[in-house]
């Protein structure tokens, strides 16, 4: 009897131990996981959130749309944002239906960056044209996608930050989306 009970503890002890080490190596690996975005601060990175985003860089202000057309999802389905080399931030939304992305947002300190930082572009420009909308000058672009659907691309500038969207849509949708986020 004394040398079962010495067995079970020597068991118990046994095990006891292998969950020390084994939350241990857990510990261990959580940290070194988090040790390359601590060290990599600013770079190409996705979050959870707009708000995320925002606190993270301290990029502000962040222009959300206020207008969604019929069939795109809220929240943003991919949220992209860097600090370095240029500060940028891209959220994409997707459609309910087909589940695809259907609206990119992209805000950007560099000109001419926004093109690589879209996963839809647009291949062929059929029209294009230049105007005023809210005292900013916008270029609207129509075409067809990359994709080989139909979308509509609209540029500016809003203070040093260069605004995009892609809409695989007309672009009267695409109208009151800009509208909705110019200021």
């Amino acid at each position: 009897m004394e040398k079962r009970k010495t067995n079970i503890e020597k068991i118990l002890r046994g095990l006891l131990w292998m969950l020390v080490m084994a939350g241990l190596a857990v510990a261990f690996l959580v940290s070194a996981n988090r040790v390359p975005s601590l060290a990599q601060k600013g770079f190409a990175r996705q979050y959870d959130t707009i708000d995320e985003a925002k606190r993270s860089l301290g990029f502000d202000p962040v222009l959300v749309p206020a207008y969604f057309p019929e069939g795109i999802t809220w929240p943003p389905s991919f949220i992209l944002a860097q600090q370095k080399p240029y500060q940028a931030v891209v959220m994409e939304f997707r459609e309910t239906k087909t589940r695809e992305t259907a609206l990119i947002v992209i805000q950007s300190s560099s000109t001419g960056s926004d093109a690589q930082l879209q996963r839809i572009r647009l291949s062929e420009v059929t029209e294009e044209t230049s105007y005023r909308l809210k005292g900013k000058n916008v270029l609207l672009q129509v075409g067809i996608c990359d994709n080989g659907k139909s979308c509509s691309r609209m540029t500016w500038r809003d203070g040093n930050l260069r605004c995009t969207i892609v809409l695989l849509s007309s672009p009267f949708e695409l109208i009151t989306i800009a509208e909705s986020m110019i200021r």
